[in-house]
Parts: structure tokens; sequence; C-alpha cells
């Protein structure tokens, strides 16, 4: 199995274990991180292990302002998995390539609807001390940074794949990448405009030079880069 059927297959086990974890099933992560730690994605499972062992219930719920319930505070998801949700209207801000991809705004609106949100104190209550790390009193939270750093991680590794390809090359086909990825072109586009170099070009239209259109211009090519996936020369 070559790099991108692994990384497809790990989404794929991703995937299964957000849907039982929506049903409410415990322990959806567990199999999840056995299945990667075998696998080229061991790191990445094992960073997911240490956050949820280390979690700070306090920054994913709000709970000393509110007087009649308490808000998950999806508003602090920033460079995790997972898009911001706005708690009332249950719409995304701004979701980027990945999240439009692989649908992980209808799974965060999905988490608000059912799952229960309790104070995140020791003894429960509004005015108690806050829980200690790694011991929320919404013990599903353990299991939504796991799928949250892992999301996260893949989106990253689909985006390396990309640096790699235009960063060794003076110009590059996004078609070719896209093709060779299995991504859009529009996807492609994104990943190209979020990983450019400040000196670098990316171009989807252009109307002097069609031949230009969806290309990467990169000022200071690396040759030396090798990529996990690559484009024919």
């Amino acid at each position: 199995m070559d790099y991108l059927d692994e990384l497809r297959s790990a989404e794929k086990y991703l995937a299964e274990a957000e849907r039982e974890f929506l049903d409410g099933n415990d322990g959806a992560t567990k199999a999840l991180l056995v299945r990667l730690s075998l696998g080229p994605f061991s790191a990445d499972a094992k960073i997911a292990q240490e956050l949820s062992q280390s979690l700070d219930e306090s920054k994913y719920i709000k709970w000393d302002s509110w007087e009649r319930k308490y808000k998950f505070a999806v508003s602090s998801w920033k460079d995790a998995g997972y898009p911001s949700i706005d708690a009332t209207t249950l719409h995304a801000s701004n979701p980027d390539w990945y999240s439009k991809r692989v649908g992980t705004t209808s799974f965060v609106k999905d988490l608000l609807v059912h799952r229960t949100i309790v104070a995140p104190t020791v003894d429960g209550e509004r005015t108690g001390q806050p829980t200690p790390l790694g011991q929320p009193s919404n013990t599903w939270l353990l299991e939504f940074v796991i799928l949250s750093s892992l999301r996260f991680s893949f989106k990253q590794h689909w985006e390396q794949l990309v640096h790699d390809i235009v960063m060794r090359r003076s110009v590059t086909d996004l078609r070719l990448v896209a093709k060779r990825l299995g991504l859009t072109n529009q996807e492609i586009l994104a990943i190209a405009r979020k990983i450019r170099d400040l000196d670098d070009r990316v171009i989807e239209f252009d109307v002097d030079d069609p031949g230009n259109n969806l290309t990467y211009h990169c000022k200071k090519p690396n040759t030396d880069i090798v990529p996990l996936v690559d484009i024919a020369e």
C-alpha cells in the first residue's frame, strides 16, 4: 500500500470513529489509535493521545460567565481539525478546503446537537474548582481532542505533499498535482495559496498567457526535496 492509500485508509478509519463518537459509543478512539500506532501515522496517534492526557477542559467549555447553561467554546478551535461553529446559528466560520472535502462541518454541528455539556468543575457546581488536566467532567472531550488532533494532522499531511511537489520546481502545473493526489483543482489551489512562500506566485487564470493557468511559480526551488508522492517530470 502506497502513502496515498495509507492516508486515505487512515481518514476512513477516523471517519468511522467520528460516527461512533456521535452515536455515543464510549471508547470510539481506542481502536483507532491502535490501528494508527502500527503504521506511518504512529507519531500523529501519539500526539493525539498526549493531548487528551493534558486536556485543559476550561479551554473548551466556558462556565464562569454563564448563568443558565455552559457554552462549548467552539470559537477557540483555531488550528484544530474542525472548523469553528457559531453555537446559535450552527454555521461554520470560514471552513477551509479540508473541512469542505471531508465534511467536518457536519460533524461539529451534530456534536453540538447531541452532546450534553456539564460544568467543568470537580463537584459539578458552577462555583466549584476546575477539573484537573486530563480529567474532564465532560469525558467525551478526551475523545473529541483525539479526533480533532488527528484531523489536523491529516490535513497537514495533504498540505505537506503539495508543498514538497511545488517547492522543488520553478514552475508546477497544479492540474498534474491534483490528478496525482486525487484532489480537485480548487482544493489544490486552496492548499497552494496557504503554503505559498511570500516570493512565490499561484496563478489561477492568466489573461495574457493561458499557458500559466493553474500553475505554481517558485522563486527559489529546492531540488533536494524528495516528495513522498511526486508528479512525473
